[in-house]
């Protein structure tokens, strides 16, 4: 098939400018890719993490109750308010891996495995149903203990009695906060099997779905106090917890919702920045193509081409770099999603039901690798393509670079600079439409390359930060009612320990000014003279003897009571007693939820538990903790006196330990982020590679002029260099301003 002369020329002009032509593909690639990998992503997070979490019909609200039979869920559920309420026990013991390693570990209880209502498990493999002497495990800890159906694992109850249980079947629950994070294991068990392990048969939460209004933070608080009104309390039953589940998620959206989608907007964000990248070298190229190509558009004009067949031709360029384009990109964004995904889904325990190209981010990329391209090319085209056959042939040159503005009346007054130098710099302000655009591109991908690693910063700064919140070297929970006294003086008799701390913890809820319950937060007992935190005061001050209604939050408290100062008064209320507080100082964010610290006379009187501890905090040192051998010896340590005391038959962990479940969580976070900087630095870099390159090209004449009065190579090189340099300082200059607000927003 013989092209038409059109078609000659588009693929000739690609062809005689390979390294320019490559540029552009590669800049319109990595936004091609870069968008589908974003929106990909999100969409197979968004059809197998959370439509099967809502398919699973999830507890809106969770009412943590004492020991209790299954006849308390029937009358709840009879109240209009509520459509679905489940019976659950959970139930905390100790599972010994194959190697002997000792896990917490979560053991569920439901009436009917056979019905689950709410949270309801998918089976992954062997059986759905635990028989007695039986366990089911939750896929992420199966794999992370080591075992698979028919394996035989031994289960601990109170620190005392072990048991050989079989494991029947492996179950997904996507409810639950993973293995991954904390290293707690998850199991599923029959009420019989309980009895079996020597445990009482009750129930301790109701999982409660509503009627109206699914989807209200405030209505489903106001439903779960209605039931515990109505008619838990009147039955005889204590409510020791309402929460609604997730981490400030709102009812009925994954525990890490809002953490999820934080991390898409902003790779969304950087996302739309690279296709803006990309939409300036495709000007840059265009518009230099254009200026070398005066004289001949001229002689197209002479001969009778009209200029709607050269506005086509020039269009049909761009369409071809960006078809080139597309096609790198779309399998690139395909491989940049899956592999996105699959991090995702490791992490947060779903699986991806397939790896394919939705139509919608296939119509998204082919956007912008085609019309983004063309759109951005339209204006440049239209202005070069309106010059007069004359003026096109004999003015096509430098005439419009004789119009001297403020930039080159500045540059005509230097006088130290050598002469290779001035000519640098005049060449760096000569195309100044050119200049611009490189400058705005290098511009944002620097700001976006700041502003990523800034980012990166600020996560490693809090995690710093959460340090300060956890200054022991290891800490071992405790059952109900544990002497604080008793737990203190036996952890002082481990060799080594200097400091002992019983901290005594529980929740309350806020109640509103207008009386309404609002949400539940964390409430700690503490020693004024604290040596297991190293308090941030944002404001305000710590604890003090003496203090008898004064209490300090921390920063995560007013992300639902913005309101709230130093010197506010706060009401919580336990069970039936309320309380007004002082709020007396503010602490730097915890990344646990919100938490309000008093000391033990206060707590005391707020929950009427006195003298009492839920867990036990240890330091070998005063002034320096250990490494993480010194802190896992210690936690041994105390682990296995508490166990021989009869104290404790919970698992230890150390200060390393608590690290790790927070630096894995936020390294996935901190490797994205770096890898959309690095595609962004990279869309600048040809973009800066593309400006140079041009302006090389389009003074030809003017290199072998210096060439024939003797300018060596290393000295026209220098020129160049210097060019580029100009430019990127330029760049950087602006970058580091634009990136303030941009880090900020992130």
């Amino acid at each position: 098939m013989e092209l038409n002369t059109r078609w000659i020329k588009i693929f000739k002009d690609i062809w005689d400018h390979k390294s320019r032509s490559l540029l552009v593909i590669l800049s319109i690639a990595v936004g091609v890719a870069a968008v589908g990998m974003i929106n990909n992503a999100k969409s197979m997070i968004e059809r197998d993490l959370f439509g099967p979490y809502l398919a699973g019909n999830p507890a809106l609200v969770q009412v943590y109750v004492s020991p209790f039979d299954e006849s308390l869920a029937e009358a709840v559920a009879g109240l209009r308010e509520v459509e679905t309420v489940q019976a659950r026990r959970m139930t905390a013991a100790t599972i010994y891996q194959p190697n002997g390693v000792a896990r917490d570990i979560s053991l569920m209880t439901v009436p009917d495995f056979n019905d689950i209502q709410i949270n309801r498990l998918p089976v992954e493999a062997g059986a759905g149903v635990p028989g007695v002497r039986e366990i089911l495990l939750e896929r992420q800890s199966a794999a992370g203990l080591g075992v698979t159906v028919g394996d035989k694992v031994t289960i601990e109850i109170d620190n005392q009695r072990r048991y050989e249980l079989t494991v029947a079947g492996i179950l997904h629950d996507i409810y639950i906060q993973p293995f991954t994070l904390g290293k707690r294991a998850t199991g599923y068990v029959s009420m019989a099997t309980l009895q079996w392990l020597g445990l009482r048969p009750y129930y301790n939460r109701l999982d409660i779905v509503t009627t109206t209004d699914k989807y209200n933070r405030a209505h489903v608080l106001e439903v779960a106090a209605l039931a515990r009104d109505r008619v838990i309390q009147p039955a005889g039953y204590t409510v020791s917890r309402i929460q609604v589940p997730g981490y400030s998620s709102d009812p009925g959206q994954h525990w890490a919702h809002n953490q999820i989608n934080g991390l898409l907007l902003v790779l969304q964000v950087m996302g739309i920045l690279a296709i803006f990248l990309s939409g300036g070298l495709v000007v840059n190229t265009i518009s230099a193509i254009l200026s070398q190509q005066i004289k001949q558009i001229g002689i197209m004009r002479a001969v009778g081409a009209v200029r709607r067949q050269l506005i086509g031709m020039y269009v049909l360029n761009v369409l071809v770099l960006g078809a080139v384009g597309l096609l790198i990109g779309l399998p690139l964004g395909l491989l940049g999603a899956i592999g996105l995904a699959q991090l995702a889904a490791g992490f947060l325990n779903f699986t991806i039901s397939q790896f394919d190209l939705p139509s919608h981010v296939a119509i998204l990329q082919t956007a912008v690798g085609l019309i983004m391209p063309i759109g951005v090319a339209l204006y440049p085209i239209i202005a070069g393509t309106r010059l007069s056959v004359y003026d096109a042939i004999y003015e096509y040159g430098l005439s419009k670079e004789d119009r001297k503005g403020l930039i080159d009346r500045l540059l005509v007054r230097i006088r130290r600079a050598s002469p290779p130098v001035m000519l640098s710099l005049r060449n760096t302000f000569r195309n100044k439409a050119r200049l611009t655009f490189t400058v705005i591109t290098l511009t944002l991908a620097g700001a976006m390359f700041v502003a990523a690693f800034s980012t990166r910063a600020s996560l490693t700064a809090q995690i710093n930060e959460v340090g300060r919140y956890v200054a022991f070297d290891a800490a071992l929970g405790l059952p109900y009612g544990t002497s604080r006294f008793a737990v203190e003086r036996e952890a002082q008799r481990i060799p080594g320990v200097t400091v002992a701390e019983g901290w005594t913890s529980g929740s309350a809820i806020v109640m509103q000014a207008d009386g309404r319950e609002g949400d539940e937060i964390e409430i700690v007992g503490v020693p004024v003279d604290i040596k297991t935190i190293e308090p941030n005061l944002q404001g305000g001050r710590w604890l003090q003897h003496g203090d008898t209604r004064q209490v300090v939050i921390n920063d995560d408290y007013l992300e639902r009571e913005p309101q709230v100062t130093v010197g506010s008064e706060i009401t919580l209320k336990v069970g039936a007693t309320e309380r007004t507080l002082e709020v007396v100082g503010i602490l730097s964010k915890h990344l646990s939820g919100a938490r309000v610290y008093m000391n033990y006379d206060t707590f005391a009187r707020l929950t009427g538990r006195q003298n009492q501890a839920d867990s036990i905090r240890v330091r070998a040192g005063t002034t320096q903790l250990g490494d993480a051998n010194a802190q896992e010896q210690i936690a041994a340590q105390l682990e296995q006196r508490f166990k021989d005391a009869g104290l404790s038959s919970s698992s230890s962990q150390t200060r390393h330990g608590t690290f790790e479940m927070f630096t894995s969580a936020f390294d996935i976070i901190l490797l994205v982020l770096v890898i959309m900087a690095a595609l962004l630095a990279t869309v600048g870099g040809l973009s800066l590679t593309g400006t140079m390159g041009m302006n090389v090209l389009e003074r030809t004449r003017e290199i072998g002029i210096m060439r024939a009065v003797g300018a060596t190579d290393s000295e026209i090189m220098r020129m160049v260099i210097v060019e580029g340099m100009v430019i990127g300082l330029i760049s950087w200059v602006m970058g580091l301003v634009v990136s303030i607000p941009i880090t900020y927003g992130l």
